[in-house]
């Protein structure tokens, strides 16, 4: 009898989560799709002989090329190598990973659905009562949803990024000595009279209309207040203390990672190209068993997005198409690193000098093994021609938001500067979901708020 050797599927672990964290988003395997039980294959037959069907279906295939991931429309079913695209009406370039499918969502529909994707990234947002999303810090944990802040006295809120909820600070600090000093700091009295944390929608509402909701919920505070943010948490902190007017007391906040002039990942030209990128950063973070879903849940995201652009148009349409997607997620479209975002114009127009703002960024250029495929989605050196259009950041970024946008106050000729920055190297290989794990930040939050 002789022995058949079969090769072993190296996509197998990385499709089982695409396909784990889809499901929960609508998205699924061909064969797992829960709307139609025609099987995929006698569609496709019937098809090709002409006949019109009736398939409420949108299919896409992440594929990998020249070690890229890379998603493309339509099902894929024939095995190429290099750039060359198949000639086959439904082939698509580079090795088969992971076809996916979903039912298309009319136009009307798409508000429906980020905010259950919101929920379903942030269980504690509510879009009704958005003071729900307001939780005390209580013996290392998040309780009392609905808490009122205290009238006077000291206090400290969280406010978390997009895609996120704020159990990740609590997470990622308690994996450093610092950062659990930090938490021990700031539930001591002597310090703190509360600790807040702030839950928001961050895909339906644009940050302008969450630091709406905060400035409704602090209406009868006049305690001083310190700000923990992250990301799209730093739009929302400056938004809520510059225009909402926190107001009566004092008033300081440490951005860590903020697109405070906006985001490369997020303007409609890159959109495409930002999906890409998220899908290869997990696979490495997957296969290094650091992938940290709390801070950036990246298989939830990629799935939720891809169905949203699936519906708008074709994954590989042209500019308009994605200008179209990004004005439907408001979240998004707030954060577009753009030269006619009018959000981010005006919260930069002029600044107030009113809060103290402390900074966190990062240059993040990895070396390590796994992370080859950075060179195709950032301005490194000559690009290969045909990779061209993946590009996603011109200049250094931190994975998720360019590093100079991090620390614009006011554009010029107006000046406004954060009080101290706190700058992570290119050689320490920090990046977006990792920045409270490290224990300097927690040290860095420390010495702003001179915590005892």
């Amino acid at each position: 009898m002789s022995m058949v050797n079969s090769t072993p599927d190296r996509f197998a672990n990385f499709r089982e989560l695409i396909y784990q964290h889809g499901t929960q988003v609508d998205v699924y395997a061909p064969e797992a799709y829960q709307g139609d039980e025609e099987p995929i294959r006698k569609k496709r037959r019937m098809r090709r002989r002409g006949f019109d069907v009736d398939d409420p279906r949108l299919a896409m295939t992440l594929t990998e090329v020249d070690g890229v991931l890379r998603w493309s429309d339509g099902y894929g079913y024939r095995r190429t190598t290099g750039l060359r695209r198949s000639r086959m009406g439904l082939g698509v370039e580079g090795e088969i990973v992971a076809p996916i499918n979903f039912e298309k969502l009319e136009p009307s529909k798409i508000g429906e659905y980020l905010q259950r994707l919101d929920k379903k990234l942030t269980p504690q947002c509510d879009f009704a009562r958005p003071e729900l999303g307001v939780r005390e810090l209580v013996k290392g944990s998040w309780q009392n949803p609905g808490v009122k802040p205290i009238s006077k006295g000291r206090l400290l809120l969280f406010i978390h990024g997009t895609f996120s909820k704020n159990e990740m600070f609590l997470e990622e600090l308690g994996k450093s000595d610092e950062g659990k000093l930090l938490l021990k700091k700031i539930q001591n009295k002597k310090n703190y009279d509360q600790v807040l944390g702030f839950d928001h929608s961050t895909l339906t509402l644009s940050p302008v209309l969450n630091a709406m909701d905060l400035a409704n919920i602090f209406q009868d505070s006049k305690a001083d207040v310190d700000v923990i943010c992250h990301s799209r948490g730093g739009l929302v902190t400056r938004w809520w203390l510059e225009t909402y007017s926190h107001g009566q007391g004092t008033t300081r906040a440490v951005m860590v990672g903020s697109p405070l002039a906006g985001t490369s990942l997020a303007a409609a030209p890159r959109l495409r190209a930002a999906v890409n990128l998220l899908t290869n950063v997990a696979r490495v973070l997957e296969k290094g068993a650091a992938l940290a879903s709390t801070s950036f849940p990246f298989f939830t995201v990629i799935t939720g997005l891809l169905k949203v652009l699936g519906s708008i148009g074709s994954i590989v349409g042209k500019t308009p198409v994605f200008d179209a997607a990004v004005a439907l997620i408001p979240g998004l479209a707030s954060q577009a690193m753009v030269s006619n975002n009018e959000e981010l114009n005006r919260l930069n127009r002029t600044g107030t000098a009113s809060p103290h703002y402390f900074a966190v960024r990062s240059d993040f250029q990895p070396t390590d093994p796994g992370w080859e495929f950075w060179k195709y989605f950032t301005q490194v050196g000559d690009r290969v021609k045909d990779w061209a259009a993946d590009l996603v950041f011109e200049k250094p970024n931190d994975l998720v938001v360019d590093t100079a946008s991090m620390t614009v106050l006011a554009k010029p000729p107006n000046t406004l500067d954060i009080k101290m920055l706190h700058d992570f190297k290119p050689k320490r290989n920090v990046h977006h979901t990792i920045y409270f794990r490290q224990g300097e930040t927690a040290k860095f939050i420390s010495d702003c708020f001179k915590l005892v």
